[in-house]
């Protein structure tokens, strides 16, 4: 088992990770196994009180361990990567990366070769209800994959695809929170115009919280019955949209909108700025 991890980049995402680490589901890995490096080092403080081990370059960390996750931004890549050619068996180390467009075979071959793990999570992770979309290189051993897929099931769903697929699911699971929390912003939105929000200006209407949270539990109720139901999402629909109803005339509304369009072509510049990426 790789006993020493090492993470390049130290934010919000990579946090989420080192607490899957961390849990017990990786077996003996503790804070002491962790060596931290982030260029701006307020973000390794709280992990070094912890008794992790911070270090300045990108290059210490890669030395002083066996896993290194890779958690900086992809327009970063093109300067770390170079640092890792001269370093002593490193093509020995586990590399795993969470870039978005950053290619597998790139960091192998910066790498001497190394064995490279691709995930690409979501927020959804921080509260334990993520999905991560997972691929690797063939010489991945089966140890190292099922020691990777157990950091990030304990705080998400895992979903097994080839690398040619991974651009293309940043739009489904990566990217989506974003549209879902758009939409969570646009029904508060038209309760706030219909006068049903409590302002300054209209004391007898419903709290802000208790909306939001009203929102949220039918948006997760409609996911688990779509989850729970053999019924197709076009039956779903119909099920809610009776014939010359309200809801009916809500979809109306959302089709003059092109709502379903939007959400495809915006799910398509995301793997193609994903495609992008990956070619810097």
């Amino acid at each position: 088992m790789r006993k020493t991890i090492a993470f390049i980049g130290v934010g919000n995402m990579a946090s989420a990770i080192i607490n899957g680490v961390t849990s017990g589901s990786c077996g003996a890995v503790t804070m002491s196994n962790m060596v931290l490096y982030d260029k701006y080092s307020e973000k390794t403080l709280q992990y070094k009180a912890m008794g992790a081990t911070v270090v300045s370059s990108e290059r210490e960390a890669v030395e002083q361990a066996d896993c290194i996750f890779l958690c900086a931004k992809p327009q970063n890549f093109p300067e770390i990567l170079p640092c890792f050619s001269d370093i002593p068996n490193v093509c020995n180390k586990l590399f795993v990366t969470i870039a978005a467009g950053i290619k597998m075979q790139s960091i192998s071959d910066a790498a001497g070769g190394a064995p490279v793990i691709r995930v690409l999570p979501n927020t959804p992770i921080f509260i334990g209800k993520g999905v991560s979309a997972i691929c690797k290189t063939q010489n991945v051993c089966d140890e190292d994959f099922k020691f990777v897929c157990n950091i990030f099931s304990s705080s998400s769903s895992i979903l097994p695809i080839d690398e040619d697929q991974m651009n293309r699911i940043i739009g489904v699971t990566s990217s989506s929170p974003a549209y879902v929390f758009l939409f969570i912003k646009s029904i508060y939105e038209g309760a706030l115009e219909q006068g049903l929000i409590k302002t300054d200006d209209n004391v007898a209407g419903i709290d802000e919280n208790l909306i939001i949270n009203s929102i949220c539990d039918t948006l997760i109720g409609a996911a688990e019955l779509v989850k729970s139901s053999s019924k197709s999402l076009d039956e779903q629909i119909q099920t809610v949209a009776s014939k010359g109803g309200t809801t009916e005339q809500a979809l109306l509304e959302l089709e003059r909108y092109k709502f379903s369009e939007g959400i495809v072509s915006a799910m398509i510049k995301c793997t193609q700025k994903a495609d992008e990426l990956g070619k810097k």
